[in-house]
């Protein structure tokens, strides 16, 4: 079986011939998404501290004021997204854009794993706990043909050994990236999906790819409350919101 495995693998490898999401280069087999090279660069974006408990971001547990008036009072998160047309980008950056627009299996697998060494770095225990994402908007879906929060939500529920559930669906009207913070809460709008999963009295995981001004993620989680849910924690890959003392670091 394991031979199999390998065969496929390898396989898959050469068909699918996966370059790195920075530099371009041909990754080798044993890499994900990023090269040894831009490994070095995503390490050098991972040194942000919060300046509110001052832990590295893969260690903190802050929220911002909208997240916490919204029933999430911990998110996990693992690097900072920083909005810029330098052309030495962030290789966090670069792993969030590619997925958005290509659904690479390896690009899934190096977000889950990082996540997974947040939420160990955080001491958080997700026994009996439920999964769920931010869903992304009808339209985005029809033009890239995918949902990448779903995609790392359903990898990190194996990966954590719970349960996916569908909840919610998204009313945005495009996408939020080119939005101020006025006109994201305005187009955060989200709905009960009319077989959504019963989470009454369940403790959820709600996960997105980016929080800005978590928007997405409060609206979201409060319908999520509103249908029972008893707690919420929120999982974000990469965050840009910034602290009401002084900003992220």
């Amino acid at each position: 079986m394991s031979n199999l495995k390998d065969i496929y693998k390898k396989a898959l490898y050469f068909l699918s011939a996966p370059k790195c999401v920075c530099c371009n280069e041909r990754l080798k087999m044993d890499e994900l998404a990023l090269c040894d090279v831009c490994i070095g660069r995503y390490k050098e974006n991972l040194v942000d501290k919060c300046s509110v408990c001052y832990k590295d971001l893969s260690e903190c547990l802050c929220v911002n004021d909208f997240l916490d008036n919204h029933y999430i009072h911990k998110l996990v998160k693992v690097a900072r997204y920083e909005y810029s047309d330098d052309i030495d980008k962030r290789a966090s950056n670069e792993l969030i854009y590619h997925l958005k627009r290509n659904p690479r299996r390896d690009i899934v697998e190096f977000i889950t794993k990082e996540l997974l060494r947040a939420i160990h770095n955080s001491s958080l225990n997700f026994d009996g706990y439920l999964i769920t994402s931010v869903p992304r908007s009808r339209a985005r879906i029809i033009k890239y043909g995918h949902d990448h929060s779903k995609m790392i939500a359903k990898s990190l529920a194996k990966a954590l050994n719970i349960k996916y559930v569908s909840v919610l669906l998204s009313r945005a009207k495009g996408a939020q990236k080119k939005l101020g913070e006025s006109q994201r809460m305005n187009n955060a709008k989200f709905d009960y999906k009319k077989n959504a999963k019963n989470i009454d009295g369940k403790k959820i995981i709600l996960l997105d790819d980016i929080v800005t001004t978590g928007a997405s993620m409060g609206s979201c989680a409060m319908l999520i409350r509103g249908l029972g849910a008893k707690q919420i924690v929120g999982v974000s890959f990469a965050i840009t919101f910034r602290d009401k003392y002084r900003p992220f670091f």
